[in-house]
């Protein structure tokens, strides 16, 4: 039986050398990330993908963005922070004001979140912790979180893949913080904006334990510079660690080690935001539109 199909736009926010960088290292791009968790929970939908960094990329305005029921900007390795002279950070600051002006419900992860923030007068800095690495750890939703149907269903606090530098400090006015923990304070929000209306999360549901693992192979020394592995064969442990617990989930010793539960191993409690995202924003807009 045939379910929902709704239009749906994902961005891709990295520019092509950084997806083929990471693509060395096993890990797929923020755009397929996201592609294959709404075809998890919705494999009906039709999904188009549009390179956001690039030059030759024909970005949506208006009413082609009209068009679409939902769109959606992942992870990126771009900073909005010393990116005013950027192309490829301004013309994805661009894009996102312009979904937000077509009324487009408006999903995003870590990027997602910043560009929407910085798009609507919101601030975005380095963190003052330094990087959270491969999981945000002890996110709590706050009481304007609980009463949000972007977490129905969601427990009150949990755990999420995640991997960011910078961070939202202020969000603009009409955003509304939802969820936070010791590492970052805004780890969940929601714009509204030009008629738009945005939900987002500074950590990553998309991602699963092999992306994370090629995230870690991929800026290990990076990461040893930075303190957070004593060395690259630390890094290169941790990563193997998590590709063997995706490919066996049985193994409850990896996952003891690990400290993960089934808010990160079962993806249909890891992508809880972005199905009631689906349902309570994108499936009544393709309604509407019929």
């Amino acid at each position: 039986m045939s379910g929902p199909a709704p239009r749906l736009l994902v961005a891709e926010g990295n520019p092509r050398d950084r997806v083929q960088n990471l693509a060395a290292f096993g890990g797929a791009s923020g755009s397929e990330r996201y592609r294959s968790a709404l075809n998890f929970l919705y494999p009906d939908a039709a999904i188009e993908v549009v390179e956001a960094a690039e030059a030759d990329a024909s970005l949506p305005v208006g009413a082609d963005l009209a068009a679409y029921d939902g769109v959606v900007i992942g992870g990126s390795g771009l900073n909005v922070p010393g990116g005013d002279d950027d192309p490829m950070v301004q013309r994805q600051i661009t894009f996102a004001k312009a979904v937000f002006e077509a009324g487009v419900p408006f999903l995003g992860s870590c990027w997602g979140l910043q560009l929407a923030a910085a798009a609507s007068g919101g601030r975005v800095a380095t963190s003052r912790r330094g990087r959270e690495i491969g999981f945000a750890r002890k996110i709590a939703v706050t009481r304007e979180g609980r009463g949000s149907l972007f977490f129905e269903g969601k427990s009150n606090v949990y755990d999420s893949p995640a991997i960011h530098y910078d961070e939202v400090t202020h969000l603009p006015p009409g955003g509304v913080v939802l969820a936070a923990n010791s590492h970052c304070a805004i780890q969940a929000a929601s714009i509204n904006f030009l008629g738009g209306s945005f939900w987002g999360m500074q950590y990553h549901p998309e991602f699963d334990l092999l992306h994370i693992a090629a995230l870690v192979k991929c800026y290990a020394e990076t990461m040893v510079e930075e303190g957070n592995f004593a060395d690259t064969e630390a890094a290169r442990e941790f990563a193997n660690r998590l590709e063997v617990l995706q490919q066996d989930p049985s193994r409850e010793d990896l996952a003891w080690l690990l400290g993960l539960d089934n808010d990160v191993l079962d993806p249909r409690i890891r992508y809880r935001e972005i199905g009631n995202w689906v349902e309570r924003m994108v499936l009544p807009r393709m309604i509407r539109r019929g």
